[in-house]
């Protein structure tokens, strides 16, 4: 059958709708990682980030049947374009079309590369899994095992890598008592750690802003955003927080670093919750079986700091008795190395670029 690809733009009510149930077709129940509310409020051009930038929409069909597509977006300060809500069946001449489009829309902006996957911001989701495919976590970016090679089939390679650690069970204190000196003498040295009060997550959230929005300024893919739009963004987490796996510092009354986690959820979370899974949600909740360690940031005028948070992580781990993801590391970050010898295995992920010639 033949392929043809549509650009559309935000009134395009069949569009907008065959672009939304792609995934569907392509992932099982319990892979599926689609937040479709999302995903159109990038499409009709309505959320909160949307001002940032402009998009284009892509859609690859054949046969009439949406096989592939994506959304390519520009900032105006940039000379690159990033490319991403990639999703497309094994189909390489649909893949190849879908690109091809990409390409051409980017030549003609006179910009320099396209860089991917990117779904539109940095503050949503970017990188492609290459490796442990099966019952992801949540917030992983996850995606079909073949599309590492659609992407280096057009030209595309590997500019960025990170990895996610599987941490086991911590079942004693062996191998780290340096760790453990470290967060005793930054208590002694007036540091206070604590996990937040549930009544002041806005402001937890504010002081969590006040600093990542500076620590993460020097990550691929960056782009500022303001308190208001951090604070709207990821409002979602107040519902499904466990806070003793929440830790803020303090020096002086000063917020001067943070960790942000949450139970792992698997695919439960995204999209439309029904009333019958909230209490399987609201008890994995209270109680559990695994935590996705998302987020964490020091002030880097207070040295050392960042191994007293990793053992105040450590000592709650043991506590609960429960295995964790250290999520989403860029490879070199010296946070890989923490408390490596619980480490059992890690997930892969790149990020791609691509000149245009």
């Amino acid at each position: 059958m033949s392929l043809n690809a549509v650009i559309f733009g935000p009134h395009s009510k069949k569009h907008i709708k065959d672009f939304l149930a792609l995934p569907r077709r392509l992932y099982d129940s319990g892979e599926l990682m689609q937040n479709e509310k999302e995903e159109r409020a990038f499409l009709t051009r309505t959320h909160v980030l949307s001002h940032y930038f402009t998009v284009t929409s892509i859609l690859v069909y054949e046969g009439g049947k949406a096989v592939s597509r994506g959304i390519l977006t520009v900032y105006p300060e940039d000379e690159v374009a990033y490319l991403g809500f990639f999703e497309s069946e094994n189909n390489s001449a649909a893949a190849a079309l879908l690109f091809h489009t990409a390409f051409e829309a980017v030549k003609n902006m006179g910009l320099k590369k396209i860089i991917g996957p990117v779904d539109c911001s940095f503050w949503i989701k970017y990188r492609l899994k290459t490796n442990a495919f099966g019952s992801p976590y949540t917030g992983e970016p996850y995606n079909k095992d073949y599309y590492l090679n659609l992407w280096e089939e057009n030209g595309f390679q590997v500019w960025e890598q990170y990895s996610s650690n599987h941490y086991m069970v911590v079942e004693n204190d062996e191998g780290c008592e340096k760790y453990m000196k470290r967060l005793a003498q930054k208590l002694d040295q007036g540091y206070e750690i604590k996990s937040p009060d549930p009544r002041d997550f806005h402001k937890t959230m504010r002081e969590v802003y006040g600093l990542l929005i500076e620590l993460y300024s020097v990550f691929p893919t960056y782009k500022r955003i303001t308190e208001a739009e951090f604070c709207k963004q990821f409002e979602y987490l107040k519902s499904i927080l466990n806070y003793s796996m929440v830790k803020m510092a303090y020096y002086r009354g000063e917020a001067v670093g943070f960790f942000v986690s949450i139970p792992n959820y698997g695919n439960t979370v995204y999209g439309k919750i029904h009333l019958w899974e909230l209490p399987a949600i609201l008890a994995k909740k209270k109680k559990p079986d695994s935590y996705v360690m998302l987020y964490m940031g020091v002030d880097p005028k207070h040295k050392g700091l960042g191994s007293a948070f990793a053992e105040a992580i450590r000592s709650e781990l043991k506590i609960q008795q429960v295995p964790s993801v250290g999520a989403l590391i860029r490879n070199g970050n010296y946070s890989q190395n923490y408390v490596k010898k619980l480490i059992d295995f890690s997930y892969e992920y790149v990020l791609l670029e691509r000149w245009i010639d």
